[in-house]
């Protein structure tokens, strides 16, 4: 395994010296300063696997270090560590606001002391390598998604030909094929795309800002409804809080839910779409509710699963792939999504946004 670079920021040599002697003892690369300025000169020329830093210090304190170090994108992810003779909850709260991870009390034991090292050098060892693997896996996902678009697209274009060909004589059986054919070239190229969006979501960092929910509710079924103008469908929207969230990922989820309703009220010759908000454990919950023909609860556990339906394609078209993105989402914002159901009488979205400190 490759030697971890450890850089310690101290004032007092004695201190760097001691800590270096069982930092160097337990095999890792250190490096040491000792005023904040010159911190930050190093991490200008190296990056650091993890950053061992004293609180007290003349001039520039740990904690005012510490909180550059984090808001910097080239340095935000390196795990710092305080080391401080203050253990009262002010300072360490400051501290974690700031962007330690950990804290280690002077006089610290030599045993404490290497294990909390060695603990975060780990997690920070795997969360780089899940990041790698999550990059790898959009990649893969991306390539597959181009490599089959092409190939299916050519069978539809020959389906196509070769339904000209035939023409209308030539019996129902193979024009009904071509055309089962056909379908299923564009619901395949259709999966592979909302795969590809799904995928993508695991780096998404969402710019959070204040949305009016009402009115991207109201302009989703506005557009859904214009698709289906002899449709009569109801919406009973009441007055909605302002919300917190990313315009473009929270009118995909909308999107989403309200194209559900829209479906599963297809053979309701009264579907009616009930809206409404509520307040609860710090949560801005936004409530889509339908009388479709709903789901039973007992297979919850896949109605946010990637590629699980509840309803066959012939009842009901759909992807698979849309209500485990509006959980990816959900998730990103640092809020979620449940949902509730009983067959022949409907089903609930409940969209918990979290509430923002003012």
């Amino acid at each position: 395994m490759e030697q971890a670079e450890i850089l310690i920021v101290d004032d007092l040599p004695e201190h760097i010296a001691y800590a270096g002697a069982i930092l160097k003892k337990e095999g890792y690369r250190v490096h040491a300063v000792t005023s904040g300025e010159a911190a930050l000169n190093f991490l200008k020329k190296a990056t650091p696997d993890l950053i061992v830093l004293d609180i007290k210090m003349e001039g520039m304190n740990g904690l005012e270090l510490c909180g550059m170090i984090h808001s910097s994108p080239e340095t935000a992810d390196i795990p710092i560590i305080f080391v401080t003779s203050e253990g009262s909850r002010d300072v360490l709260r400051k501290g974690f606001e700031a962007g330690c991870r950990d804290y280690v009390v002077k006089p610290f034991f030599r045993e404490e002391y290497v294990a909390r090292i060695r603990t975060h050098l780990e997690i920070s060892r795997k969360t780089k390598a899940l990041a790698s693997a999550n990059s790898e896996l959009e990649m893969f996902v991306s390539a597959v998604s181009h490599d089959l678009r092409s190939p299916l697209n050519v069978i539809e274009m020959l389906a196509d030909t070769l339904q000209s060909e035939l023409g209308e004589n030539a019996g129902g059986d193979p024009l009904k094929i071509l055309e089962m054919l056909k379908s299923k070239c564009r619901q395949t190229v259709t999966m592979t795309e909302r795969l590809l969006e799904f995928s993508r979501m695991c780096n998404i960092v969402p710019n959070i800002e204040k949305l009016n929910i009402e009115k991207i509710i109201a302009g989703q079924f506005a557009e859904l409804r214009s698709l289906e103008p002899e449709r009569k469908i109801e919406l009973n929207m009441q007055k909605l809080p302002k919300i917190y969230g990313d315009s473009v990922l929270v009118q995909s989820v909308i999107k989403n839910i309200m194209s559900n309703a829209f479906k599963f009220t297809r053979n309701r010759s009264d579907a009616v779409i009930d809206i409404k908000a509520e307040y609860a454990e710090g949560y801005t919950v936004i409530s889509i509710k339908d009388n479709g023909v709903g789901f039973d609860m007992k297979y919850i556990d896949k109605l946010f699963s990637v590629f699980q339906r509840l309803h066959t394609e012939e009842e009901f078209e759909g992807s698979g792939v849309g209500l485990a993105l509006c959980k990816r989402i959900m998730e990103r914002h640092g809020g979620k999504i449940e949902a509730f159901g009983e067959p022949g009488k409907g089903a609930e979205f409940r969209l918990g946004f979290r509430e923002q400190k003012q």
